[in-house]
């Protein structure tokens, strides 16, 4: 029998989790949702380390899954999934020119797999302590400083030679190699079983992210915007009218409304070289005001950007 479990602070569980609530009754899948004390990233990532460690011990027969509460279930899980008596990992794919390539978090080290979603069963829990007790011999409990729960996975995977078997996480929309069954974002295929969303970590104030400085740039990065943005050929499109700040002639799938064009519940201004989500209150730049500073280019949105960032 397969178990869910999924955990979060009051308000990223009454404000993320419903969609996939409705999944897992859609599929019959039998979910836990838990609360836990807010905190700093840090301290939550211990606290629901701590969970995943208690659930896996008390597994008893069943196939246990976890997922973050914004994670949705598109299609029903595979049963040969569900029924393998291996962990299964997803490695994550961020560009595509190798089986597997390391997605760098910006400032803090490199995890090559992607934390969520993972299956695990009761005899897993010799390899699962080793991975708690070395991720907390690397913490600083006593500052309530913990690094992240995914960053020795691969290690304690490796290092206990775990016959696990080995999915991918997409994080790249160009990447052809294989199918896209789990991604890093909100995009679907035809073949998509599980997707993960990650956009209300920067636009979202209210939730934390793993990387304070991304979250508070005022610059939407390429992969967030490409990876929540359901259309592809089309955003790349856009892509192209935001570098060129054109305001005329853009495709009819996209409304415009006070100098803003819809498509997808996304927003674009591009006399204000602007980018927001409809269901987030923050405006970000679009990426390509770093290619035109990058290049020199001078314009009405690159001056206008060179002065708020003058003034912080």
């Amino acid at each position: 029998m397969l178990k869910i479990f999924v955990y979060g602070t009051d308000y990223f569980i009454e404000n993320y989790s419903q969609g996939l609530v409705s999944d897992c009754e859609k599929y019959g899948y039998d979910l836990t949702v838990e609360k836990v004390p807010a905190g700093s990233f840090s301290h939550l990532n211990h606290y629901i380390h701590q969970k995943m460690l208690d659930v896996v011990k008390n597994a008893g027969d069943e196939r246990i899954l976890f997922l973050d509460p914004e994670c949705r279930i598109h299609k029903p899980i595979p049963q040969e999934w569900i029924d393998d008596t291996r962990p299964i990992v997803c490695y994550k794919i961020s560009d595509g020119k190798h089986e597997r390539e390391r997605y760098t978090y910006g400032l803090t080290l490199p995890a090559p797999i992607q934390m969520q979603p993972i299956f695990l069963r009761a005899k897993d829990i010799d390899w699962i302590q080793w991975w708690y007790d070395l991720s907390m011999a690397a913490s600083d409990p006593v500052n309530n400083e913990y690094v992240p729960h995914e960053l020795f996975l691969e290690l304690a995977v490796k290092f206990n030679k775990v016959d696990a078997r080995e999915e991918l996480c997409i994080y790249n929309r160009s990447y052809t190699k294989n199918k896209h069954l789990v991604v890093k974002g909100s995009w679907t295929t035809e073949d998509t079983i599980i997707t993960h969303p990650a956009i209300h970590g920067v636009l979202d104030p209210n939730v934390k992210h793993a990387n304070a400085e991304r979250k508070a740039s005022s610059i939407l990065n390429r992969r967030e915007l490409h990876n929540h943005f359901q259309d592809f050929e089309l955003i790349k499109l856009i892509d192209q009218l935001m570098l060129q700040e054109k305001d005329v002639a853009w495709p009819s799938e996209c409304v415009k409304v006070d100098g803003w064009y819809e498509a997808h519940n996304w927003l674009f201004n591009p006399k204000e070289g602007l980018v927001k989500h409809k269901d987030f209150p923050l405006e970000k730049y679009h990426y390509h005001i770093r290619t035109k500073i990058a290049r020199g280019i001078k314009t009405p949105v690159t001056r206008k950007f060179s002065h708020e960032t003058s003034l912080v």
